[in-house]
This record gives structure tokens, sequence and C-alpha cells, in this order.
């Protein structure tokens, strides 16, 4: 209820598109690459974060039909099953019934699965059966509702889960946003402003010249004049190794895990969706609505 009436938000999930091909999400090669080596991994704890709308539930679909065939014992536990597939076995969580998701992964585990899925860790006891699953063999994804990777750590600590017993079970944490695609018919490519100029000269892993040219949102009977047609995604993939695995035992601050984090492909959100402004694919605009990039707007020091 509101001041002058009811307000109401409608959901709409398209079943027939529920299982989009990891190659069609938009993201850039590197990215990709790292994104399917996590998921090579046969055993551990793959968190995917966001806020709601992000795309979290269709992009673990995404994980998981790439990883399906008929030898893959694959089952879910969500609440609701937003997305039927005849080749998982997935269960809906029903307090009715006393299906809960710390009683879900109880039985689970007891129908020999290769991969589990948990739609979502909210409290502690679903946090500790989703470790314990990871720690005995199986491969689990779940969702998280952090802002970005590396404050995953710190949210499962705020749910018991000592450092120590994440650092070997964590396989990776990734991070997601979606952006509206620029429409190709009437994108406009326009020459950098100085500020955006200094954004773009701040990004660690390309120099942007100064005549290079971004795109802005045009308008046309393509995009119903929005100036925009589809989404792309881009993640802030967080992969675990040893060296990681170690400095979080030791509960080292987050700035310094993040540092360590680099040197094995991790970029941020903001990095990222840089890249895809470069590229022409999205709007800087539509970038600072979605993602904080205030730490790239800085002037250049002289």
């Amino acid at each position: 209820p509101t001041l002058h009436g009811e307000n109401i938000v409608l959901r709409v999930l398209d079943r027939q598109k529920s299982i989009i091909p990891l190659e069609a999400m938009g993201l850039r090669m590197p990215q990709l690459q790292l994104l399917k080596h996590l998921l090579e991994k046969p055993e551990g704890l793959l968190i995917l974060t966001g806020p709601t709308g992000s795309g979290k539930t269709t992009t673990l679909y995404s994980m998981l039909g790439h990883l399906n065939h008929q030898h893959v014992n694959i089952m879910t536990l969500e609440d609701p099953v937003e997305y039927p597939h005849m080749l998982m076995r997935q269960t809906s969580v029903n307090e009715a019934n006393k299906v809960d998701f710390v009683n879900g992964i109880r039985s689970i585990l007891r129908q020999d699965p290769d991969i589990i899925l948990v739609g979502e860790i909210r409290d502690e006891p679903t946090a500790a059966m989703a470790i314990r699953a990871a720690m005995t063999g199986h491969l689990v994804m779940t969702t998280l509702h952090t802002n970005h990777a590396i404050a995953a750590f710190a949210r499962l600590q705020d749910f018991g889960i000592r450092p120590q017993m994440m650092a070997g079970s964590l396989v990776g944490v990734v991070a997601q946003r979606l952006l509206r695609r620029l429409c190709t018919h009437c994108k406009i490519q326009v020459l950098p402003d100085a500020i955006t100029q200094a954004c773009l000269q701040r990004l660690p892993l390309r120099d942007a010249p100064d005549d290079m040219p971004v795109y802005q949102a045009g308008g046309c009977s393509h995009c119903r004049m929005s100036g925009y047609r589809g989404r792309l995604a881009i993640m802030e993939i967080l992969p675990m190794h040893a060296a990681l695995d170690e400095m979080l035992a030791r509960q080292t601050v987050m700035a310094e895990l993040q540092q360590q984090a680099s040197v094995y492909g991790y970029t941020t959100l903001a990095e990222e969706g840089l890249q895809q402004v470069l590229a022409g694919e999205t709007s800087l605009e539509e970038l600072r609505r979605v993602v904080d990039i205030s730490a790239y707007l800085q002037w250049p020091q002289a």
C-alpha cells in the first residue's frame, strides 16, 4: 500500500529463453574463458552475487546448461522453481511440507548428486549446509546478496562461516550486473568530453587515445525511441587460488585480497563496464546508472 493506492510489480519470466548460451551473454572473451575455467572444477562452492533483477538465476541456468549432459546428476533447490527443465531434478522450497533449504540440501546429499544449485543463501544454517556440501565432493552453485565479489567473504562471515572453512572450499565468486545494449540502428558516435576521457584513461588494461569515439543513445523505430535494444551482462569474476586461500585463512584485509586477485585476472565491474563503453556496446550514462564508477571519474594527476 502507498499513499495514493497500491503499488504492484509484475515479474515476467520467459521460460522459452531460460537457458542462454554463455557465449551469447555479451561477455568479453577473457571473462568468458575465466568463467568456463571456474565451471571445470569438480567440487567447491561457486557464488553469484548481485541485486534483485541482475540476472543471477538466468546466469546460473546458463552455467548448468553448459555443464548438463546425460551422465551428470544436477539437482536444484529453489524458492520457487522459475525455469522448469526436463533434464534437471528440481525442487521447490515449501514450508508447508517442511522442505526448507537446510532439510532440502540434507536430502539432496543422499541422492548422489554431482552438481547442486541452491537458490539463495539466506541464513546461517543454509550457509553451513552449502559449505558442507562443497567440502564433500560436490559442485555447489548459489546466490548471495552483496555489492561486489570481495564482499562475499564478509557476508559469509556474518553467517558464521569461518575464513578457514572458506579457504579451499570456495571455487570463485562472480558479481553481475545487466546493462542495456545500445541500439545498433541509431546509436550516435561522439568524441568523449574531458571527464569521460579522464575516466577511460584510468583503465588499467587499455589506453584510450584522445580521439577514441564513444557512443550515446539515439532513438528510432527499432528500439521504440529508447536508444537501447537488448541487454548484456558484465561480470566481476574472482577465481580462488592457493595464494588467495592462504590470505583468506589469515583474514587479510579486503584491499589486499583484491590486489592479489588482480594477478589472476580479476577486474572490477567498473572496469568491465568501461571496456564495454569503449567497444561501443553501451553508453557511459547507462554504465553510471548501474555501477558506481566514481573512482574512475577523478582527474588524472599532473
